[in-house]
């Protein structure tokens, strides 16, 4: 079985159930700690599962209607509110992601981009100066810690971090909840940033690419750990990330227009990713006994 949704206090599961089994989904309803929890039998349904929760979510009422696979796609398509609305933190973080982009010119504007690096920094003379972290904590800057997560320095970074962000990281959401995804994502984004400075000494780096293993790391790993939980990311994709990792420790990413990457804090939210996930595995796997 694979969770798929948990229902707030509010939400009445009865219509939904009544739908997946007209679409003949085998499914089951759980309680567990005070919550109602949708577990579905085959992952390979859960495409039409996450549209009938759209439909659900928007108008219970479309649900008395036994639509074909077909129909029940096309009521969806273009239904990114909804899809907003399920993932409301992912959402969120990538538009501050995108005004970031917009405001620092993709890392051509230094001064817009010393406002999100890890420490701020001056260019005097030819020469880049910048703090340590224990200076930058002293002056109170604390969302330095996060916000070089929000900084790119190319399309082709920004379009590739915020795909995987919006897939992964919007399904681990609806799983997770946003209070859990979100701590994850800052616990994930802050250990990769400052582990980079660390190790570099260097603050002109950003981005969400040590987010992005993070939530790769963590979903991978759960339904290695918990056969209950649905398959996010495929033994193909974790050996092309990994070995993406790898190439990025060559110098083929800039030959391609990615620019200079930030190998530490990727492999560091791939393993604070893995931790996570081994973390959460932890605390809840007492409902499944």
């Amino acid at each position: 079985m694979y969770l798929v949704y948990r229902f707030e206090e509010t939400e009445d599961p009865t219509g939904l159930t009544k739908a997946l089994w007209q679409h003949k989904v085998a499914h089951q309803i759980v309680s567990a700690q005070g919550y109602d929890e949708l577990w579905i039998l085959d992952p390979g349904q859960l495409s039409i599962v996450e549209q009938l929760i759209n439909i659900w979510k928007e108008d219970p009422s479309l649900l008395q209607q036994t639509q074909p696979a077909a129909e029940v796609r096309r009521v969806t398509t273009g239904g990114i509110s909804n899809q907003l609305k399920r993932s409301p933190v992912t959402t969120i973080l990538l538009l501050l992601t995108l005004l970031v982009a917009v405001i620092t010119q993709l890392g051509a504007d230094i001064k817009a981009v010393s406002y999100f690096t890890i420490s701020s920094i001056h260019i005097m003379d030819g020469r880049i100066y910048f703090s340590t972290l224990a200076n930058v904590l002293a002056d109170g800057e604390y969302w330095r810690l996060f916000s070089p997560a929000l900084l790119h320095f190319s399309v082709l970074h920004i379009v590739f971090n915020t795909l995987w962000v919006w897939d992964i990281g919007g399904k681990l959401e609806r799983i997770l909840g946003s209070i859990v995804w979100s701590i994850g994502v800052a616990i994930i984004a802050i250990l990769s940033n400052v582990l980079q400075y660390q190790i570099s000494e260097y603050p002109l780096f950003g981005g969400l690419s040590g987010v992005v293993y993070g939530l790769i790391g963590f979903a991978w790993l759960l339904p290695l750990l918990n056969k209950h939980w649905p398959v996010i990311i495929s033994k193909q994709l974790m050996v092309f990330f990994v070995v993406w990792l790898g190439v990025g420790y060559t110098p083929f990413p800039e030959m391609i227009g990615l620019g200079s990457i930030a190998n530490t804090a990727h492999s560091i939210g791939l393993l604070s990713g893995l931790a996570l996930g081994l973390v959460y595995w932890l605390a809840t796997k007492h409902r499944y006994n």
